[in-house]
């Protein structure tokens, strides 16, 4: 019985390194072989005599035109997005034709754009321009930089990405200037290292597991396929007398698709590895030439709900979903370093523990202000070591003695963090979680939908991060609140108000210790959603996972920020039908998005909102699997956690693989000078 690993996709959405600037997720994937499996999808071609790119299910002789003007696609590793070159420029859409963007540049001096290709899962692309590799986000949402240093050696181009961040590129000549020779190069986007794979070739395709490297070489005047292990061990010739050009690989991995000829007079052809036979594509109707193939991959995304029999039960199935039990390697969780306990009561001072868990690494438990409940308790042995410390937010008409006193009887330190109202303790939260901090977000302490998404976005940094939350009152600050905010360097520590009150109160604030000009960075939308996706497209360049919570219940959200944590954004949903500004963003973020999670139950977000957020990020339907998470977990995983190793239902032990979603905050965005 084989279960199923929830946090898998996010090792195959999180765009780990692949430059300086790009930040490592926390247990970044490793660049060993996956497992993200996929069935051949159809092929994308350009029509050589209209120049037009065209799709066709292998076997058809039917083509059906998506874009004008258009060359070298590429596929995302999920199929929904494509890339190609249109005028210079790299775009990518939709396959269904919608949400084209543009890979934008931040000069005009940089080269006309060739050969696009994915990496990860989805959420960057790299190309070659002017003699060198470049990389950006697949929707289109920040200027493209360079891969890696442009004093590097070499001209570079005709890169292929891998799911699991490696870069085949060819680097000719000593410079650009220079085009003697052709050497395929392997770049790892997780150590930054190269390795020369072979001297002689050209046009290199990884395979879908990462493995090998199918390439060109010309032997005796002819163009061949060529293979190699992706060490560049183990070279076999795989064609004679092809004149091939641009392999292809089918997404499972079982045939090679390429080109034969020249633009006049060319033809795709597909080589079946099992026993080397070649078939020929069907040429489109009032034309004889197909170029530059593609492959569609079809590979399942997931729609999860992680509930439980009430507010209560949800919060306690998001801590089993996201954190191991102590002493076990549970596939897909984390193991907790602390918790944190809050008031299941008092949104008021739940509304910035988030941040803390995260920098902790912990579980947000709700309890009673009287008393521990039993599922905080379970939860907390459950997960934690004796000895371990446990968090109180609030003073001890939040949290009595009681709940400290109980949290000691079970053999943990209790450590309560208090103020003398909500702005204050939101202060003694943000200076445990770090005395230096990168980033503080200042949201609303009078509604809890800035305040949770912002601290599920401070908490994203992971343990050890430098990212805190503290609260406006209104549109003014409290004395506590200005005097943390006065004791940091504005160009040190970058402030982001997130909504129109708390821009209002930090602009309209004298700060003594700061210079008369200061920058910030301010968030906002229209509605509560509006704002959150706003924020989510500031912070996270290209999430793994997003999560859903109703914008009427303020424990949902305090679930859904602290089950989401590390992995990618809180967006807020109406609890009937998926807002259109949350579609519209998931769709954007659909090449990827691995799955979106509901927390609560049907009553919170509804069964259509979810499939809704399906269709938005899959290339079909078909695709989508849906996950049950009752009380945080599902039959299979049950059995497993009776095993004493953790693993499978039958008890064979399995590593957990985790990988974060690294925040990638697009400060040029949203910057801003204050006068």
């Amino acid at each position: 019985m084989k279960i199923h690993r929830r946090r898998v996709l996010a090792a195959l959405g999180t765009a780990t390194a692949v430059a300086a600037g790009m930040a490592v997720a926390p247990g970044a994937a490793a660049t060993g072989p996956v497992t993200w499996t996929a069935t051949d999808g159809i092929l994308a071609v350009r029509n050589g005599a209209e120049q037009s790119l065209q799709v066709v299910k292998p076997g058809s002789s039917t083509y059906t035109t998506i874009a004008d003007q258009a060359s070298e696609p590429a596929w995302s590793p999920d199929g929904s997005r494509i890339a190609y070159v249109r005028n210079g420029r790299v775009e990518t859409r939709r396959y269904t034709g919608s949400t084209l963007v543009k890979i934008p540049e931040r000069s005009s001096s940089v080269g006309s754009a060739d050969d696009p290709t994915f990496v990860g899962g989805g959420s960057t692309v790299v190309y070659s321009a002017g003699g060198r590799l470049r990389y950006a986000p697949s929707d289109g949402s920040r200027y493209s930089e360079p891969l890696f240093s442009t004093t590097e050696d070499g001209c570079d181009r005709q890169p292929s990405g891998s799911v699991n961040y490696l870069i085949a590129f060819v680097r000719t000549g000593d410079t650009c200037g220079s085009t003697t020779g052709s050497a395929i190069w392997l770049y790892d986007t997780d150590t930054r290292g190269f390795h020369k794979l072979t001297g002689n070739g050209s046009h290199p395709a990884i395979s879908p597991d990462g493995t090998r490297v199918a390439f060109v070489r010309v032997v005796g005047g002819i163009s061949e396929l060529f293979l190699m292990n992706i060490d560049g061990t183990g070279e076999q010739q795989l064609t004679t007398q092809a004149y091939a050009t641009t392999p292809e690989w089918a997404p499972t991995g079982t045939k090679i698709a390429f080109n034969t000829g020249d633009d006049d007079a060319s033809w795709t052809r597909i080589l079946n590895l099992a026993d080397h036979s070649i078939s020929t594509l069907p040429t489109p109707a009032h034309s004889s030439s197909t170029v530059d193939v593609a492959w569609q991959p079809l590979r399942g995304q997931s729609t999860d709900r992680v509930w439980g029999a009430d507010s209560a039960g949800t919060n306690r199935a998001a801590s089993r979903w996201t954190w191991s039990t102590v002493g076990q390697s549970e596939p897909g969780l984390v193991g907790a370093r602390t918790a944190v306990l809050i008031n299941q009561d008092s949104p008021s001072y739940a509304l910035t523990a988030q941040s803390l868990g995260g920098q902790k690494q912990g579980p947000v438990l709700m309890t009673s202000k009287s008393s521990l409940s039993s599922a905080a308790q379970a939860e907390l042995k459950r997960t934690l070591k004796r000895g371990a410390t446990v968090y109180l937010v609030g003073g001890t008409d939040i949290l009595s003695s009681a709940v400290s006193s109980k949290v000691s009887s079970l053999g943990f330190t209790p450590k309560r963090l208090a103020g003398t109202s909500r702005y204050s303790t939101s202060v003694a939260v943000a200076k445990a979680v770090s005395g230096s901090p990168d980033y503080v977000f200042l949201a609303t302490g009078t509604d809890y939908h800035s305040a949770l998404a912002s601290s599920a976005a401070a908490g994203s940094l992971g343990y050890g991060g430098k990212g805190t939350v503290v609260l406006n009152d209104g549109n003014t600050l409290t004395s506590s609140v200005k005097s943390y905010l006065n004791s940091l360097d504005p160009d040190e520590t970058m402030v982001i108000p997130v909504g129109a009150a708390a821009k209002y109160a930090l602009t309209h604030t004298k700060f003594s210790h700061w210079p008369t000009t200061w920058t910030y960075y301010p968030i906002s939308g229209t509605g509560h959603d509006g704002t959150s996706v706003a924020l989510a497209r500031f912070w996270w360049s290209a999430p793994p996972q997003v999560g859903l919570a109703s914008s009427d219940s303020w424990r949902g959200g305090v679930s859904a920020s602290a089950g989401m944590l590390w992995y990618g954004p809180l967006l807020w949903s109406d609890g009937t039908t998926l807002p259109e500004t949350d579609a519209t963003y998931l769709r954007q973020q659909a090449a990827g998005v691995g799955a979106v999670v509901a927390f609560g139950g049907s009553t919170s977000i509804s069964s259509s909102e979810l499939t809704a957020a399906g269709s938005a990020i899959s290339a079909g339907s078909s695709l989508v699997t849906y996950h049950p998470y009752y009380n945080g977990l599902d039959a299979q995983q049950k059995s497993a956690l009776s095993s004493p190793l953790g693993g499978d239902a039958n008890g064979t032990a399995t590593p957990a693989r985790v990988t974060a979603a690294a925040p990638q905050p697009d400060l040029d965005s949203v910057r801003t000078t204050h006068k």
